[in-house]
């Protein structure tokens, strides 16, 4: 099976504008996203999908490959749904271009689905202290089967029997067989994801099935100048770690 990883990344970022091309120790923060992305073994195109000529050189200059895609694209499902025009593969991953420490063994158990048959595919963790009520922090129930059930910013399920469930995190990657992201895309939006701002409720509206890998994975999305000075310190400490 052929898998291609598709990084979207815009530069207007409301909270943080030309957040891509923020210096993360000596290098743009996208190009310290395709780093761990290319870590990932089995692998077949490794592609950043933006829509500004200034990240596509960052990428360029990196050694990496860029794609130039429409500023129409509403979010990054659109944008990689619009690259993968470009690439062809049977199945594609969508790693977050926000998120500097991505975990590659995260990635690489969201393309162990794939291979497994999973239509649509994504990673979650352990939640950790303090985050119960933290909006950013996303969060996912699963079934039986191992698939999501529902996400929500809000705390789920709600713990009235103390202990009784481990709360998980979702992590902000996702893994589609080729027809499963034209169908996605295909999609209109609904008043469940406006409600949440999570497109992947979209996806469970309308009845797709999403395979979630659970591991104690770690990751930190850039979203503000302090979440900036966060990634900074991290990626420096776990240099430190592995020097």
């Amino acid at each position: 099976m052929r898998l291609a990883i598709l990084i979207p990344a815009r530069y207007g970022a409301q909270r943080l504008p030309g957040k891509p091309l923020a210096d993360l120790c000596g290098a743009p923060l996208i190009v310290r996203v395709c780093e761990r992305a290319a870590l990932v073994d089995g692998i077949g195109d490794l592609c950043v999908a933006t829509d500004d000529e200034r990240i596509a050189s960052a990428v360029s200059r990196a050694g990496f490959r860029a794609l130039m895609t429409p500023r129409e694209c509403r979010n990054g499902t659109e944008r990689i749904a619009a690259a993968s025009e470009q690439v062809r593969a049977d199945g594609y991953l969508n790693v977050q271009g926000d998120e500097p420490l991505v975990d590659p063994g995260a990635i690489a158990a969201v393309a162990d689905l794939l291979r497994r048959g999973a239509e649509m595919a994504t990673a979650a963790r352990p939640l950790g202290s303090g985050e119960a009520a933290d909006p950013s922090v996303v969060k996912v129930v699963l079934g039986e089967a191992g698939r999501a059930l529902y996400f929500s910013r809000s705390l789920i399920p709600y713990p009235r029997t103390a202990g009784e469930v481990a709360p998980l995190a979702h992590l902000g990657i996702y893994g589609y067989s080729a027809a499963s992201l034209r169908r996605f895309a295909s999609l209109p939006e609904t008043a469940l994801e406006r409600a949440e701002s999570l497109e992947q409720l979209r996806a469970l509206y309308f009845g797709e099935r999403i395979d979630v890998a659970v591991g104690r994975w770690h990751s930190l999305a850039v979203d503000t100048p302090d979440d900036l000075e966060r990634a900074r310190t991290e990626f420096l400490r776990e240099k430190r770690r592995t020097a």
